[in-house]
């Protein structure tokens, strides 16, 4: 199907360099669209940003499939104008798998995203304005082979995401988290922009290709002249510079202070695609940095400090995790409490790690929207998601429950669920890296991970007079009943194929992630088009 829809690389690449920008244009053109709009305006906008969620998916997967299925890079110049000058699009195996979750998880979330609006808050166009460039910000954070380019996407992505966590400011919700939010993110965006002045004035480039091409000794593009002597420690500086403003933007320890007031002060369906794929485009980035800007042979001591990082995350997160008096507070320092498995896996810079890696930021793209969905049904009936106020109402809609039972379960780590078979193969990683003690910290997260779960499932659930029971009945709208069933399917499914996934797919991203030869056609793919555009062939 693929093959009829594309028949050309070239085609394939202008796709790519679309996607982004409708989302952008999109969020620009909404509220042009609803301005004399006196009824139904937000009905429009959900269905407007429906329709290019949903196209954007489309194309998200032609561009995966292209790239699994050819084998090839794809690069599109802006304009014309060649790096490392102007702007390139680069997308091989890993942006491509990363643009496919985020293609995945923003038209489900933004179904369950109208009636819980409705019933929560003063609903307009300006919810979906945001979202649309939230979207274009990560798929420009995950498509762009351009440094700069990577910094305008993430300032994107970070505003839409400011204005999400204060969109509920008329129900009272305290704009600090906001404003914590933002002040978290203004030093990891500045210590990024620092990160790449510098980087360009030691080697004279932001091209991610010509970048690579300095760091591996490569004489391609020769065009780049920079004032440094020692392009070594320019690189290395940059990359420390850069991995700490991403583990900002990831809340990875001791910065993951904002996440948990920022997701449970923001509306469920946003909160749910954060923690879906907002986190993983974060290490996204940082495995973009070190696996293939520096080389893991050179950044030995930067996979040290993640893995120690990791390691504090997963303790802090999951202790948090279990003593959280919040619904959604609880799923937020999940939220850590998995970035730390993620980090950790990163950090341990081997096959299996990093295939765990992979398959953890899939697995999360599932969980997170199934629980902050579920948590957020239960805050639009209840008008809060505190577990005082919980526990003497309870919850007894099957659905919700199923969702907590499922998305709890796979946290904690249990088959047949997908989170359980990332955690085996990091188990397996950290042994086969002989770094016992390691172990022993996994094991340590999803003890804490079974004690919040426990805690929600017994508020949820637990025994209660027949009067409290009969005030947390509710019912749900079919919309979120299948958006529901499908993640709940999907974090079994997803399991079950765990082998058939990881065979296919995520091995290949792997080899080619941590191969110096990849390195190279990464460079030279670049090389080639800038050639053509520049000399003329």
């Amino acid at each position: 199907m693929v093959h009829i829809m594309v028949t050309s690389y070239y085609q394939v690449t202008v796709i790519a360099a679309i996607i982004p920008l409708f989302s952008i244009i999109s969020a620009f053109i909404l509220p042009l669209l609803t301005a004399f709009m006196k009824k139904k305006a937000s009905l429009f906008s959900m269905i407007f940003s429906e329709i290019v969620f949903v196209a954007n998916s489309i194309f998200s997967f032609i561009v995966f499939w292209y790239v699994f299925s050819t084998r090839e890079i794809l690069t599109y110049m802006f304009a014309a104008f060649p790096a490392p000058f102007g702007i390139i699009y680069e997308v091989d195996y890993l942006s491509a798998f990363m643009g496919l979750l985020i293609g995945f998880v923003f038209p489900l979330v933004n179904i369950v995203t109208y009636r819980y609006l409705n019933k929560l808050s003063k609903h307009n166009e300006w919810y979906y304005t945001l979202y649309l460039g939230l979207e274009a910000g990560l798929f420009g954070i995950v498509y762009t082979g351009d440094l700069f380019n990577l910094f305008v996407m993430l300032e994107v992505l970070s505003i839409t995401a400011y204005g999400l966590t204060a969109y509920l400011r008329e129900k009272g919700r305290p704009l600090n988290a906001a404003i914590k939010y933002g002040l978290f993110g203004a030093v990891g965006s500045t210590m990024y922009f620092i990160a790449v002045v510098l980087l360009y004035g030691g080697i004279g480039t932001l091209s991610m290709a010509d970048a690579v091409a300095t760091s591996m000794g490569l004489n391609y593009f020769v065009e780049s002249i920079g004032t440094s002597t020692n392009t070594y420690s320019v690189i290395m500086f940059f990359a420390v510079l850069a991995v700490w403003a991403f583990l900002i933007e990831s809340a990875v320890f001791p910065h993951h202070f904002w996440l948990p007031e920022a997701y449970s002060n923001m509306p469920a369906p946003a909160a749910a695609t954060m923690a879906a794929v907002a986190e993983g485009a974060g290490v996204y980035v940082i495995i973009r940095i070190i696996y293939t800007i520096t080389g893991i042979a050179k950044a030995d001591w930067l996979l040290w400090v993640l893995i120690l990082l990791g390691s504090f995350n997963i303790i802090i997160g999951g202790y948090l995790m279990s003593i959280a008096r919040d619904l959604k507070k609880m799923i937020a320092y999940s939220t850590i409490l998995d970035m730390g498995y993620v980090i950790m896996g990163v950090g341990l810079a081997n096959k299996i790690g990093l295939q765990a890696v992979l398959y953890y930021v899939l697995a999360h793209a599932i969980v997170k929207p199934l629980l902050f969905i579920a948590a957020g049904e239960v805050e639009a009936i209840h008008k809060t998601t505190s577990f005082d106020i919980l526990q003497e109402r309870g919850c007894s809609n099957p659905w919700i429950l199923a969702a907590f039972i499922i998305g709890g379960l796979a946290i904690v780590g249990l088959p047949p669920t997908n989170i359980f078979f990332a955690k085996l193969a990091l188990f397996e990683a950290v042994l086969s890296s002989k770094l016992y003690p390691l172990a022993f910290i996994i094991l340590i997260g999803s003890a804490f991970a079974f004690v919040g779960f426990s805690r929600t499932w017994y508020v949820l659930m637990g025994y209660r007079s027949r009067k409290a029971i009969s005030k947390g009945v509710f019912s749900i709208n079919m919309e979120t009943k299948l958006v529901l069933l499908v993640f709940i399917i999907l974090v079994v499914l997803t399991g079950l194929f765990y082998g058939y996934i990881s065979n296919e797919f995520l091995s290949q991203i792997v080899s080619a992630t941590v191969s110096d030869q990849y390195r190279e056609q990464y460079v030279l793919t670049a090389y080639k088009l800038f050639r053509s555009i520049y000399y003329g062939g």
